[in-house]
């Protein structure tokens, strides 16, 4: 790779560290002014998150606004002006190397490529790497650092608007007893980028699976259908999400997916469950019920409890 790319990528990744410690400390500044219920361990991502978004917002402009260092151009011309094997290379650098990962504009610029041949180069990338550290080849490579260039590829597609490998990529994940979790959220955020495409296919991946009691990967299949359903409600993602209730083994992920969804349809659904099950409910399932029936708009005043909780608290009022 050239040498003056080279730079340029390290410069971007330095200057995106620096703005973001700075953000961190701002909002770290105002650890006092946390909202009410809000503990620190949830403050903290809160914070994290909003100095994250900032610090998009000025390396955006970094990357697009013409800089004086660079004779005047964005970066994102000077990715314009490089050819496909240049930009794929500096693609790949960026997602080995750079704590931010793959410059937006790069991966922007290589979507404006020839289709055929981002396809072809995406598909190659993602289909070779290794998606658990069982299939490395090479023992000296490092899995965590390795699957960055599949994740850069997806960026690319989302970038692309390109959904041809959703098939096959949950295919490939479903065939996983288990991944690490940034793994899993990558193939999320390009499965969930696709709606229209991936909707149906993981309705009927959900809904043909229920033998084993959708564990596993078909639970994260349960949650991305149910990130898709809360953009765009459908009659048909609701009756999957009851589906996945009355078959997971794991009753409690369907339970949060369903609250998170937002149809209160599943309130009697809930209360249902537990006037028959009083018996056999597990503590820790009985208050996720609660909590998505109270999250749903539902009353709770009605409900039978089986472990005495609500009627000890109601004797010490």
């Amino acid at each position: 790779m050239r040498e003056d790319i080279r730079e340029l990528l390290k410069r971007y990744d330095e200057i995106g560290a620096l703005i973001l410690e700075q953000k961190l400390d701002e909002f770290g500044d105002k650890l006092d002014q946390k909202p009410d219920g809000v503990d620190d361990a949830t403050y903290e991502e809160y914070i994290q998150r909003l100095a994250k978004e900032e610090t998009d917002e000025a390396t955006f402009k970094l990357e697009n606004e013409p800089d004086e260092r660079l004779g005047g151009r964005s970066m994102r011309q000077i990715w314009d002006e490089m050819g496909f094997e240049e930009k794929t290379e500096a693609l790949e650098y960026s997602a080995l190397n750079l704590d931010r990962g793959v410059p937006l504009s790069l991966a922007a610029s290589i979507a404006t490529e020839p289709g055929d041949m981002v396809r072809d180069y995406c598909g190659r990338v993602i289909g070779e790497c290794a998606w658990t550290e069982e299939e490395m080849g090479d023992a000296d490579d490092i899995f965590e650092m390795q699957f960055q260039k599949a994740i850069a590829c997806f960026e690319v597609l989302i970038e692309m608007k390109e959904p041809c490998f959703v098939k096959a990529v949950l295919d490939r994940y479903l065939s996983y007893g288990q991944t690490k979790a940034f793994v899993a959220e990558s193939i999320a955020k390009y499965v969930e980028a696709f709606p229209e495409v991936s909707e149906p296919f993981l309705i009927d991946l959900i809904e043909s699976n229920t033998e084993d009691g959708l564990e596993g990967p078909y639970e994260d299949c349960v949650i991305m259908l149910t990130a898709i359903g809360q953009e765009h409600r459908t009659e048909e993602i609701y009756q999957t999400l009851r589906h996945a209730f009355r078959y997971m083994t794991n009753k409690i992920y369907a339970v949060i997916c369903l609250a998170d969804y937002g149809d209160d349809r599943a309130v009697p659904m809930f209360k249902n469950y537990i006037n028959r099950n009083q018996k056999e409910i597990s503590r820790e399932l009985f208050y996720e019920m609660m909590s998505a029936i109270q999250k749903l708009g539902g009353d709770i005043s009605d409900i039978q409890d089986p472990f005495g909780d609500f009627t000890k608290k109601k004797g010490t009022e």
